[in-house]
């Protein structure tokens, strides 16, 4: 289960996170705060709400809060020294509060918001905390109520393990470089299974979404994670829909590489006018981006081409059964979410092949002439 094996993996990191059911936030917190500390609080502006529980639980540690959002960490630098306690609520709050608990060497509490769990156990920092590692907190309290919203948005981004796993396997049979694919297509199940009614479902969600986030480590850049935070700087307002459309957009792709590609035999791609556009459009650096990219002798190429044909019936399967996976997904997603809006998803898919130095499916479209347009799909498997 996801839940032994996020134990496993904390573990074996040196972390003693502890994930706990917590309903008495009052009973919790003087459990895990020692007594005559000092707490702050650290939330978002729309978490303002649902502070009022969490304050009265930390009340006898006379709690100050901590106003944050996505750019400016507002009072976390003027925060007393006898604060030596650290709680984040929800998603800004939680990587404050990390922030706040690795500076000062203090306890951190992390309260989620939702089933998502990538601000517990993410490694660096984006701004304002920029070249900070942030020290794992040592408690997660979940909670049914807080739990409720956003299931459709960590759900869809947790599935986004399934198509890692595609990604993975792929490389390896142009690269022969095999990976532990185990921890990814068990996160798959778990979403294969969820239903959003009751909990259970969504602590099932929070495990996966940690595992997800964990199991990352050590991991190659995935081009799918690529492409959604490119959807998601694209258009910040439908951020939560960005991981759905990429499992979709991918899954189609995947169907028409498979089925009905014809890659075009000595074809060279612009590499440094793709890599140049890469990093204009995404903001990241060039070097990182031209290392991703090992332009292939013509032998390889050859022998690209030759795989690809060996095993293109093989993949459709696949692609056929990931396709599967995301409909299932899709009916819970849906029902949470509601429709998928506009999106660069054609954009997002050809920019991918660069965010990513694995020979996956963007990356064999580039290298087969395949992201130029749509001439050389034909009908038919």
């Amino acid at each position: 289960m996801c839940r032994e094996r996020v134990g496993a993996i904390l573990t074996s990191v040196g972390a003693g996170t502890k994930i706990l059911r917590v309903q008495d936030f009052a009973a919790a917190f003087s459990a895990e705060i020692a007594a005559g500390c000092r707490a702050a609080l650290f939330f978002s502006e729309e978490r303002r709400r649902d502070c009022e529980v969490l304050l009265r639980g930390l009340g006898p540690f006379s709690p100050l809060c901590a106003l944050v959002d996505d750019s400016v960490p507002y009072g976390i630098f003027s925060l007393p020294d006898e604060v030596r306690a650290a709680v984040g609520f929800g998603k800004n709050g939680i990587v404050a509060a990390r922030f706040f608990a690795t500076v000062r060497g203090c306890p951190c509490i992390a309260v989620p918001s939702s089933p998502e769990a990538r601000e517990c156990f993410f490694e660096g920092s984006g701004p304002p905390f920029s070249g900070y590692p942030l020290h794992f907190p040592e408690k997660v309290f979940l909670n049914d109520n807080f739990l409720r919203s956003g299931f459709g948005a960590a759900l869809s981004r947790a599935a986004l393990a399934a198509l890692c796993a595609e990604e993975l396997r792929t490389d390896a049979l142009y690269s022969g470089k095999e990976r532990d694919v185990s921890a990814f297509s068990e996160i798959a199940e778990c979403i294969r299974r969820l239903r959003p009614d009751g909990a259970q479902a969504r602590e099932e969600l929070f495990y996966a979404s940690a595992l997800f986030t964990l199991s990352q480590r050590g991991m190659p850049d995935f081009a799918c994670m690529g492409m959604a935070d490119f959807l998601q700087r694209q258009a910040p307002a439908y951020a939560s829909h960005a991981a759905f459309a990429v499992l979709k957009y991918c899954a189609e792709r995947m169907n028409r590489l498979y089925g009905r590609a014809r890659p075009r035999a000595y074809f060279v791609a612009d590499y440094a006018g793709r890599v140049r556009e890469a990093a204009e459009r995404t903001g990241r650096s060039l070097r990182a981006l031209f290392a991703n990219v090992s332009v292939p002798t013509a032998e390889e190429s050859f022998a690209r081409l030759r795989v690809f044909e060996e095993t293109r019936r093989k993949m459709y399967v696949s692609a056929q059964i990931f396709s599967e996976y995301v409909h299932k997904a899709g009916g819970v997603y849906y029902a949470e979410e509601g429709a998928l809006p506009d999106l660069p998803l054609e954009e997002g898919y050809s920019l991918s092949a660069e965010l990513t130095p694995l020979l996956c499916a963007p990356v064999l479209e580039r290298e087969f002439g395949l992201l130029c347009g749509s001439g050389h799909m034909r009908p038919g498997a």
